[in-house]
Parts: structure tokens; C-alpha cells; sequence
């Protein structure tokens, strides 16, 4: 049965995608939820303020034509809304989010989550190591985001270039199945990606993909996931700032809208996806909300992908 009844997008309260805002999980197979946060940027905040910019522009025609799905068909998704983050001390705000999260998965649904800054991805995997392990991981960024900055007594600090740092060291990744896409803008260091291949991290660089285009790429994914769980996170700042310029650390040299979507709905069919998140989106440099676009659509491809995967992996 199709269960999406959305009317136009300017019209309504806006949920993401133009979902039922619900929070009752019975029957719903993806739960997506926003994550306000951005008070560990490192260059532009205002990436708090995406959940809510791409809840505006939320519409998802049910029929895909490149997988040959009516998404909605036998298939339920929900937005259940913001997490609710008290914006206090961030090691607080990181808890606070993994016990949300946790909650979630513990019903045993996919999540989608919408960010807010790429330091949310640090604490969804840590809920998803508490579910599953670690898992494996597949993210499409132009920053490796596994610097280190120490604090005082030589922690690593907890900002969104350290997330995947802080996961690796929490066992939060499976680094036989974990690949990084897109990396590219010139380097602080001939160091800076050392910690995540020394971890045993698969790299693609930004020129690489572009002289190996998407469908070799999809085909490398696919050989490093294998059958593992995978969490997918996506930075919008792998996409060009010519076609997404609504974001806090733009690097120009990325990719297209039609690309990305290529990409992902190449690399990721057929995987035991159990997670998913999109991250960066900062509204107030966004010409033309062109940026909320196009997360809007990453978006889509996201649910397109799951229902695709639950009807094929029967």
C-alpha cells in the first residue's frame, strides 16, 4: 500500500520529505530526524538551522524511475522531529544524542539523520556500535574529519573535524569495510589523512574520482562494504559550492548534484544499510536556497535507496 498523500510544498507544516511527522514507530521501516546543532564548527556556523531550511523545501515524488520503485509502496517512512539537544556542554550534547538515537534503533527501524554539524555522526555511531557492533562505513566529505586537537591534557576535542577520529578510537568502525570519497582543497599537512590510513581507511581523493567517474567508484564501495551494516554519511560540502554553496567550509573542485545521486544510488543498492545522515547544510549562505535543494534530493535518494533495498533483500 502507498502511504505518502503529500500535497504541494508550499503548502502545510513541513516535515522532511513531506513524511507523516509521527512518533509512533509501529510498522515504519525509516524513522528520519533532525539534529540543531553546529556549536562545534570550526569556520561558519549555522548549520543548526538546516533541519529546519530543508524540512521547507520537502517533496518527494513516490516513483524513481532510475530503480523502478514506487518508493512508498509497502514501505513507511516518518519524520519524528528534532532531537531535543540542550545546547550545554558538548559531552553532554554528544550523550544526549546517542541516547536518542539508541532509542530508535532499538525499534529496530532505519534512521535517517539531518544535521547540524558533522560532529553528530561521532555519537550515532556510537549508538550504532551499541546495536551492532561496529559497523561498516562509507562517507562522501571533502574533509577527512579524523584530525586531531588536543585539549589541555592531550584528548582529542570534540568538534566536526574530529568525529571519525573520536569513532575509530571508540571501536566505532569496522576499518576492514570503511572507505572516504571526495576528499580534496588542498591539505593542512602531507599528514592530515595519515591517522585514517594508518587505521586501515580506504581513501578516494577528489581527482581521483574525477578521472575515475562514478560508476568505478560505486563498483570500489561495493568491493570494501561487502555484506557488513553500513552507516552512509554525507557531507554537502562533497558536492561543488557552484551547485551547493550553503554550507560553512565550501572547497570548490567537488561534484554535481546528478553525480552524487549517480553514486549513491549505484554504490549503496543491495547493502544492509542500518543508518544514514546528512550533515552541514548551513541555510544562511544559501543563494537561492539551491543548497536546500539539492539536500533535499540527497535526501530522497537516501529513502529511494532503502526502499529499493528492503524490497530486493527479501
Amino acid at each position: 500500500m502507498n502511504n505518502y498523500n503529500r500535497g504541494p510544498v508550499y503548502s502545510g507544516v513541513h516535515t522532511f520529505l513531506g513524511l507523516p511527522n509521527e512518533t509512533d514507530l509501529t510498522d515504519v521501516d525509516v524513522a528520519m530526524y533532525g539534529m540543531p546543532f553546529d556549536i562545534t564548527t570550526t569556520n561558519r556556523s549555522g548549520c543548526r538551522f538546516g533541519p529546519a531550511g530543508i524540512r521547507e523545501h520537502g517533496y518527494c515524488t513516490p516513483y524513481h524511475e532510475e530503480l523502478d520503485i514506487d518508493i512508498f509502496e509497502d514501505f513507511k517512512a516518518v519524520d519524528i522531529g528534532d532531537f531535543n539537544i540542550p545546547l550545554g556542554y558538548v559531552d553532554w550534547d554528544m550523550k544526549v544524542i546517542e541516547d536518542q538515537l539508541y532509542r530508535l534503533l532499538e525499534k529496530d527501524v532505519k534512521t535517517i539523520g539531518v544535521g547540524g554539524d558533522h560532529t553528530l555522526s561521532f555519537p550515532e555511531l556510537m549508538a550504532l556500535k551499541k546495536k551492532f557492533g561496529p559497523v561498516a562505513f562509507v562517507h562522501f566529505d571533502s574533509h577527512t574529519d579524523t584530525w586531531d586537537w588536543p585539549d589541555a591534557d592531550g584528548n582529542t576535542l570534540i568538534n566536526h573535524g574530529t568525529p571519525f577520529r573520536l569513532a575509530i578510537q571508540n571501536d566505532c568502525i569496522d576499518m576492514n569495510h570503511a572507505i572516504q570519497i571526495g576528499m580534496r582543497g588542498g591539505f593542512s599537512s602531507a599528514t592530515d589523512h595519515d591517522f585514517a590510513l594508518e587505521h586501515g581507511m580506504k581513501i578516494i581523493f577528489g581527482n581521483e574520482l574525477h578521472e575515475m567517474g562514478m560508476s568505478k567508484c560505486a563498483q570500489k564501495i561495493r568491493e570494501v562494504v561487502g555484506d557488513a551494516p553500513v552507516f552512509v554519511t554525507f557531507d554537502i560540502d562533497f558536492l561543488d559550492p557552484a551547485v551547493a554553496p550553503g554550507t560553512g567550509t565550501p572547497v570548490v573542485g567537488g561534484f554535481t548534484t546528478a553525480e552524487a545521486l549517480q553514486i549513491l544510488r549505484e554504490g549503496l543498492t543491495g547493502f544492509n544499510i542500518v543508518a544514514m545522515d546528512l550533515v552541514e547544510v548551513a541555510p544562511c549562505y544559501d543563494a537561492a536556497d539551491i543548497t536546500q535543494v539539492a539536500a533535499n534530493d540527497i535526501l530522497r535518494e537516501f529513502l529511494s535507496i532503502l526502499s529499493y533495498n528492503k524490497k530486493h533483500l527479501k
